[in-house]
């Protein structure tokens, strides 16, 4: 579990559906991979850097088009 430093006011979805996982640096959609330690995390080919599924953060999801 991750301890919180700083008042951060963050409020992440209840559900990661409807939602695009985002490079924060570039905004190009992220890969999710499994790791070594059975846990999973997003990667970004372009910019090299990732993130934890479980520990995103707010500026890599972005919500999908509304279907018309």
């Amino acid at each position: 579990m991750k301890r919180q430093l700083r008042n951060e006011t963050h409020t992440y979805p209840a559900s990661g559906r409807g939602y695009v996982h985002v490079c924060p640096d570039c905004a190009l959609p992220m890969t999710l991979h499994d790791l070594r330690d059975g846990d999973q995390a997003y990667w970004c080919h372009a910019c090299g850097k990732g993130h934890r599924a479980g520990d995103p953060p707010i500026e890599a999801l972005r919500p999908l088009p509304q279907a018309g």
